[in-house]
């Protein structure tokens, strides 16, 4: 799960019906205007609870950084380190073998909004240089990788 909303009862039903097991809760990064219910759903299924290092949080937390990967069974999620709206932003390059040893798509959080990229002030470490670096990067990314934004463009 990843950017998961406040509201657990929707994620909490759906494992339920499914049968599914919760392995990560994944925050793509923190800030003050980031609604985040990843803390309880991980604490209410028994997931780690997933963000990157620099994430200036409680703990206990699964701290990860650039080119670390999880593994679930055919799926491979490789972190990208993709600063700028926030310095411990990052993306989410994904592989289902099943359909190739290539990602087929990318959870880019708050780097890329629909229509928009993250606003680079709302921490004061995080930078439009870094932002515009990241951008590049998600850019550089294969022609074939689906690009999934984490939310729509303008502030709450």
């Amino acid at each position: 799960m990843v950017d998961p909303l406040p509201d657990l009862e929707p994620y909490l039903q759906t494992l339920a019906e499914t049968g599914m097991r919760l392995v990560y809760v994944i925050d793509t990064h923190t800030h003050a205007d980031h609604r985040s219910g990843a803390r309880a759903l991980a604490a209410a299924t028994g997931a780690r609870l997933v963000r990157h290092r620099l994430a200036e949080v409680r703990k206990p937390v699964y701290a990860v950084e650039d080119g670390d990967r999880l593994e679930l069974g055919n799926v491979v999620v490789e972190v990208l380190h993709t600063p700028g709206h926030t310095p411990d932003h990052l993306a989410l390059l994904i592989t289902d073998r099943r359909r190739g040893e290539e990602p087929w798509c990318v959870l880019t959080g708050h780097t890329l909004m629909i229509g928009d990229a993250g606003r680079p002030d709302l921490s004061p470490e995080a930078s439009a240089w870094a932002l515009y670096h990241s951008l590049q990067r998600l850019a550089a990314l294969p022609d074939y990788v689906e690009v999934y934004p984490g939310a729509f463009a303008g502030s709450t």
